[in-house]
Formats: C-alpha cells, sequence, structure tokens
C-alpha cells in the first residue's frame, strides 16, 4: 500500500502542476470577456447633429509616455496653442486594453479587453465606424501592428488572420473586415513620421496614430535617460510629421495610454501610470481652456463632437464641450447625449464590486481539508503515510517561489512591477529552479531521519499538496472566472503568483516521492517492495 499512495500522490502532483501552470499560462485569457454585459445595450446610435467643427483630427497615442514626461519642446508649443490637460486612465494600465478605451469610449473593465494577449476582436462599437457611417474616411498608423488589428471583423479569433500586404499597408483578406480604410505599420520611427505625414495631408477625415518607442525604452531601462531621449525623438518626429498641418482647419490631440513606474512598468493603479498628457490644438479648440476632470474615455467622444458625427454606442465618456468652439445650444445638446447615454449605459453594466469571497467556495475548501485529513489518517494506521511536524518541508517550495516573486517585484504587489515577458520568463525560472532545489533538498534532509521514508515522503507530499491547492483555493474564493470585475492589483498579482507557487511545489513533490520510489534506503526496516505490516 506505500508504494501505491506514493504512487498515487506522484501522480496527483504531476496533475496539479500541470494544471496550475497552465493556468499561469493562459491567466491573460481567463481575464477577457467575449461577451462583456455592455453588449447587451439596444442598437440606438443617438445624433446630437452639432455641425462639423474641423477638417480632420489627428489624434496621436504615444504609447507609455506618462503626464509627468510630457514636458516635450513640440508638446509644448501645442499646449501654448491650444489646450494642456491631464487624463486619468481607467484600471488596469495595460496598453491594448487602453488602445480600445481611446477608439471607443469604454474602459477595460467594461470592453472585456483586460490584457496585451487578445484574442477574440473588439466587440463594442468605434469611433471609426461612427466617422464611417457618415461618409468619412479613416486612415492609420503605427509603428506595430496591434491598434487597426484589434478590430478585425467576421471572425471569432485574432490569431491566425491572413493579412494582405503591399509595402507598408497591410489588410485582413476578405471575407474579413475592419473600419479603417487605410492602414499601414512602419518600420522605424522615421518611416512613421514619413507616412503620418502623408495621411495628415491626405483626404482621411480621422487619423489615429500609435508611437510605441518610449514604451520600449520604458520597459527597456525604466524612466531615465532613455527614456526620455525616446520621448524626445518621437516629439521631434511629430514636430516634422505634422509640420504641414493646417491647425486653421484641422485639429490635433496627443494622449498616452499609460505613464511608467520608475523601474519601468504598468498596469497598476498607480499615480504615475493613471496620469497621461491630454493635448489639443487646432481648428475649434479654446487656447487656453481648462478641461473638467478629463478621462481617457472622454478622447472619443470629443473627436465624434469635432467631427460633427455620434458618438460610439457603448461611450461611456463624455464630450470635454468646454474645450470646444461649439455654440451653447450644440454643447447642451451634446452634454445631454452623453448624459443620457452614460445612463443607459450604467443600467446594463453594474459597478464594481467590493471583493467579498463565497461562503460555498470557502465551505468547500473546508470540506475538502476534512475529507484528506480523514483519509491520511487512515492510511496513517496503515502504515502508508507518516505526518509529523517536519511534513511542512513540503510547502518550502511553495513559500520560496512566493518569496521568489515578491524579489522579481520589487516587493510591490501590482502590476506596474512584473518584468516584461522578456525578462519575467528567465528570473521565474531562476526562482522555480531554486525553489524546487530548496523543497526537494529540506525533504530529503527530514527524509534522512524518518524510520520509513517512503510513508514519510508521501506525509511531507500530502502536506504541501493541500497548503498550496488550499491558498489557491482561498484566492479562488474571492475571484473566479469569468472575472465580471477586474482583479484588484495586489489580486491580479497574487492570482496567477498562487498557480505558479503551487505548481513549482507540486512539481517538487512529484520529483521527491518519484526519487523515494526508485531509491532504496540502507538501514531502512522495508524495501521500498516490502508490503507494510500491521
Amino acid at each position: 500500500m506505500r508504494r501505491s499512495v506514493a504512487a498515487g500522490l506522484a501522480i496527483a502532483a504531476i496533475v496539479t502542476a500541470i494544471v496550475l501552470g497552465n493556468r499561469v499560462r493562459r491567466w491573460n485569457d481567463e481575464l477577457a470577456l467575449r461577451a462583456p454585459p455592455i453588449l447587451r445595450a439596444p442598437w440606438r446610435i443617438d445624433d446630437p447633429r452639432t455641425p462639423r467643427l474641423t477638417g480632420r483630427v489627428v489624434l496621436v497615442v504615444i504609447d507609455g509616455l506618462g503626464a509627468g514626461e510630457a514636458r516635450l519642446p513640440y508638446l509644448d508649443e501645442l499646449r501654448r496653442r491650444g489646450v494642456a490637460a491631464t487624463a486619468r486612465v481607467r484600471y488596469p494600465t495595460i496598453s491594448r486594453p487602453n488602445y480600445v478605451t481611446i477608439l471607443t469610449g469604454v474602459p477595460p473593465r467594461d470592453s472585456g479587453v483586460r490584457a496585451n494577449r487578445v484574442e477574440a476582436p473588439v466587440a463594442v462599437d468605434t469611433i471609426m465606424d461612427r466617422v464611417r457611417a457618415a461618409g468619412l474616411r479613416v486612415a492609420t498608423v503605427s509603428d506595430y501592428g496591434s491598434l487597426a488589428t484589434l478590430f478585425v471583423r467576421h471572425t471569432r479569433s485574432l490569431f491566425g488572420v491572413d493579412w494582405i500586404e503591399r509595402g507598408t499597408q497591410l489588410a485582413p483578406a476578405p471575407p474579413l473586415a475592419w473600419p479603417f480604410d487605410e492602414a499601414h505599420r512602419a518600420g522605424s520611427l522615421d518611416d512613421l513620421g514619413r507616412i503620418l505625414a502623408g495621411l495628415a495631408a491626405s483626404d482621411a477625415a480621422f487619423v489615429p496614430v500609435l508611437v510605441l518607442d518610449v514604451d520600449r525604452a520604458g520597459h527597456a531601462a525604466g524612466v531615465g535617460d532613455d527614456y526620455r531621449a525616446a520621448a524626445a525623438a518621437v516629439d521631434a518626429m511629430l514636430r516634422g510629421a505634422l509640420a504641414g498641418l493646417d491647425l486653421a482647419r484641422d485639429t490635433v490631440i496627443v494622449t498616452a495610454d499609460h505613464g511608467h513606474v520608475a523601474p519601468g512598468g504598468h498596469g497598476g493603479d498607480e499615480p504615475e501610470v493613471s496620469q497621461v498628457p491630454l493635448v489639443l490644438a487646432g481648428k475649434a479648440i479654446v487656447p487656453g481652456a481648462s478641461a473638467r476632470d478629463a478621462r481617457l474615455i472622454d478622447v472619443v467622444p470629443t473627436v465624434a463632437a469635432l467631427l460633427g458625427v455620434p458618438a460610439p454606442r457603448h461611450a461611456e465618456g463624455r464630450a470635454l464641450v468646454e474645450l470646444l468652439a461649439l455654440g451653447p445650444g450644440d454643447a447642451a445638446r451634446r452634454a445631454a447625449d452623453d448624459t443620457a447615454r452614460s445612463q443607459r449605459l450604467a443600467e446594463i453594466v453594474a459597478p464594481p464590486r467590493t471583493p467579498s469571497p463565497s461562503t460555498a467556495r470557502l465551505l468547500a475548501i473546508v470540506a475538502a481539508l476534512a475529507i484528506t485529513a480523514a483519509l491520511a489518517r487512515v492510511a496513517g494506521r496503515r502504515g502508508a503515510l507518516i505526518v509529523t511536524p517536519a511534513a511542512i518541508t513540503g510547502a518550502f517550495g511553495f513559500a520560496a517561489m512566493l518569496v521568489a516573486i515578491a524579489i522579481i517585484t520589487r516587493g510591490h504587489p501590482s502590476p506596474s512591477y512584473v518584468p516584461s515577458l522578456a525578462r519575467a520568463v528567465p528570473l521565474g525560472a531562476i526562482g522555480a529552479a531554486a525553489a524546487i532545489a530548496l523543497q526537494v533538498t529540506a525533504s530529503w534532509r527530514v527524509l534522512a531521519r524518518a524510520p520509513d521514508r517512503l510513508a514519510a515522503a508521501s506525509g511531507i507530499a500530502l502536506v504541501g499538496l493541500a497548503v498550496s491547492i488550499a491558498a489557491v483555493a482561498a484566492a479562488g474564493a474571492w475571484f473566479a472566472p469569468p472575472y465580471l470585475d477586474v482583479p484588484p492589483p495586489f489580486w491580479m498579482v497574487a492570482i496567477p503568483a498562487l498557480d505558479l507557487a503551487a505548481s513549482v511545489c507540486a512539481l517538487a513533490a512529484a520529483l521527491t516521492l518519484t526519487l523515494a520510489l526508485v531509491r532504496r534506503y540502507p538501514g531502512d526496516t522495508r524495501t521500498p517492495t516490502e508490503p507494510c505490516r500491521r
């Protein structure tokens, strides 16, 4: 029976390691909502019928540029000619979810796009749809393809989409479509500037632009000299690319999706990542006007007001009419339309809930632990399993991995301090290897003094699995998919961290049990194949 119990626990440990490891890998997918509640809003587009105020809107998104680092020569020139404001970014402050926010007016919680890994196309209404419905053209350029590719239509998955590429232009192969008349992907900042200059002189009425150089520098080296040099280079590129833009006829808006914490990173709710610049200049912008509590969700309704088109039907923000050269009646109609739409959406989208545990899940955990203890007692009476205080070494890998994650995140339980994937994977692998080595070594030191090492190994494995799985299950009592609310920053780190730590602990338990099953021990009163005696 000893070998059967040990083999069963080893198999359970391997399965646990695989299942929880896969959950860590798919954490971003679990956060996403394919059918967020906001899609239940009735199909209704209210047109306040305000006049078109500008010939063209160029909307520049400088990925990763925080409000505190946005004092740049060209942006300052635009501020002097127009409006200098700061916009609040809704949590989570992650790039692709906030690209969606900027172009739809829907925050990440309600759009269903909560992470950078996006499988399902964006389902909510967009400003591109409203502009094109008015018979106007939309053209875009990015130095990375993700801005436009999020909005592919007539497919359930963005993975495996066939693209038609002609030089810098790209488009999805029919029958797929997207709400852009022209889309470009630039290979460098210089190329992006050249393409943007062409689009700014074209007949496109709306030109959304994405620049990633600042964000890349922030992730690579934090907010320092390289970051500021990248911001200065982007600022200089914009000056050259928009030199031909007639601000007496056209309008430019510059903003960002998030900022960076000092070591580099974002995703949490820290002030430095959730405050971004909002600069507006050109036709129909009132110079020196002040924005009232501007938010990133307000960008799209403001663009709609400038172009005289309805706001997207899911947009939760408002047009910043206090910044626009709108007559009192037109401003009132825009504001009334925004208020009515927001109220309709508020009836569908429930406000965020205060996290609270599921009583049923907690009772299930207690019941599972009680059953495990009862089975362990039976196995112990038959000599197949020994549980002593020293068996807590079976949870050393779990604790060590959590400590490693705390070190990797610099002690900050926030997504902003989780390193980029390129750095997180090797650091996590080192932490996992160290945690496994610690648990296996500590377990073998205990086994060396045990009278029945196979039974003791089973006891150590059982304690480790019980502790780690119970911790994972307890977190699940507070937060479990589907996540209608985005877990707060602490839990956004803690949930995958607990899964990873439990997976590492289970892997170490499986390794310990495997070694115990195949090895003979000098001085043991039984051989591994000898049946137990009662």
